[in-house]
């Protein structure tokens, strides 16, 4: 076995995700000796993570060889594991999936996977993604991708479509609700929590939990009778992603309704429905919180600003420890031939009976040697499959719109998602042009 294996973050300047996912790693044995390739179009910050993760190697004692780079080939030649965490147009980019839905009585929380703005962040990052496939295809024909990048679905997608079984999207939502139970049932370890789930990114849900022997949709189905989920959390969870949203009405009120545990995130939840999004009056009804373009650049500019003072004095004792994140686990399990079950997204082959085969769904997979393999989860309940498919169908029309280089096909599915019924189709291509317009230096394929 060679000494460590080559990892290429894509995205390599972020200051949310190339410290903590790198950290992980650092911290993973068998990943102390890897080469880690931070590449980024703007390298200065890249080369600003390279030092403060050099500095950090220095205090855990490790020296594993760290480069930062602008040129995508001399990143991708010969790697292993790519992981992605790429925006394309950045913030400001993301200020117009926002701003423009807001004309037409879309009031997005997130706006990254859902609707108008969850399709103008997939127009805008497409050929980005299908170039850098292209790439890695030419360049790592055996690398695995572990794609972070939102909107998850359609952009894992798209890399699937170009290197079918290497790629798979991760998202932290589900461990979200782990969390809420473990905490709630004041358990020691996750490894007394079982639980069984399936659907989209940012819209799974929970139809089997035990807790240290509890059977926790029964359970809370007794508990919610006098109290929402808001109040339960109030009484036991701490928002891990800061984003100080502690309002569950969403999720209290879907579990009501189909008896099974949703994504307790009500920031993405609601975004897959039009009812709780499109009306000012009922999004303070559900104490529904947006994130906007200001506070993320907030955020952005305190990340920078720690990174800068841990480079001057001392690291934080907090990157000594494990984040919740698995990519590190991932690569660990396939790099030594080992076995980890994780959350992800993966194209539909059948672990969801009853949703399309080839659409990107998100339930457990397997890691080993072999790369990745969907466990099969079955069939949906009714409901939940009723509220999954035509986000699949719209998902798909999509990718296979920027992949046709087909306008209209593009403007179809956007008249087609969910979010978009309230609008009529003057409006909903009105809206289409518009942030085509808006980020048109990024599209070229129509």
């Amino acid at each position: 076995m060679k000494s460590g294996p080559r990892i290429v973050i894509v995205g390599g300047g972020s200051n949310a995700w190339t410290p903590n996912i790198v950290k992980d790693m650092l911290l993973t044995p068998s990943l102390t000796e890897a080469e880690y390739v931070l590449f980024d179009i703007n390298k200065k910050p890249a080369d600003t993570n390279k030092a403060f993760l050099e500095k950090l190697c220095g205090e855990l004692g490790i020296k594993p060889r760290i480069t930062a780079t602008d040129s995508r080939v001399k990143a991708l030649r010969g790697a292993d594991y790519i992981i992605i965490t790429v925006s394309t147009g950045g913030l400001n980019a993301m200020a117009h999936d926002l701003a423009i839905p807001e004309d037409y009585g879309i009031y997005h929380t997130v706006g990254d996977t859902t609707g108008p703005g969850g399709w103008a962040r997939l127009m805008r990052n497409f050929e980005v993604f299908q170039s850098l496939a292209n790439d890695i295809k030419r360049y790592a024909p055996n690398a695995l991708v572990l794609n972070y990048t939102n909107p998850m679905v359609s952009l894992t997608d798209v890399m699937a479509r170009i290197l079918p079984g290497r790629v798979v999207g991760l998202c932290h939502g589900l461990f979200e609700n782990i969390n809420f139970i473990k905490e709630f049932y004041k358990l020691d370890s996750e490894e007394e929590i079982a639980v069984k789930y399936a659907g989209l990114n940012h819209f799974f849900w929970i139809t089997e939990a035990k807790a240290g022997g509890v059977d926790v949709l029964a359970d809370l189905e007794r508990r919610l009778r006098r109290k929402s989920l808001t109040d339960l959390m109030q009484m036991a969870y701490k928002d891990a992603m800061g984003f100080q949203s502690m309002n569950r009405e969403v999720a209290t009120e879907l579990f009501h309704l189909t008896g099974v545990i949703p994504y307790v995130g009500d920031r993405h939840t609601c975004e897959y429905f039009g009812r709780y999004i499109t009306s000012k009056s009922v999004m303070k009804t559900y104490k529904i919180k947006r994130t906007s373009v200001a506070e993320r650049r907030t955020e952005f500019n305190k990340r920078a600003r720690r990174l800068q003072s841990m480079l001057r004095g001392k690291i934080d004792p907090g990157y000594t420890k494990r984040s919740r994140e698995t990519a590190a686990d991932i690569i660990d399990a396939h790099f030594q031939g080992k076995v980890f079950i994780d959350v992800g997204n993966l194209p539909n082959t059948g672990q969801i009976s009853n949703l399309p085969h080839g659409a990107v769904v998100e339930t457990a997979v397997r890691v080993d040697s072999n790369g990745f393999s969907p466990v099969g989860f079955g069939a949906l309940p009714p409901v939940v499959q009723a509220m999954c498919e035509p986000w699949v169908r719209a998902y798909t029309m999509q990718v296979d719109a920027c992949f046709q280089g087909d306008k209209q096909l593009a403007m179809q599915a956007l008249l087609i998602d969910p979010l978009c019924a309230h609008l009529t189709g003057k409006q909903v291509t009105e809206m289409g042009n518009r942030l085509l317009k808006a980020h048109k230096r990024f599209i070229t394929v129509f």
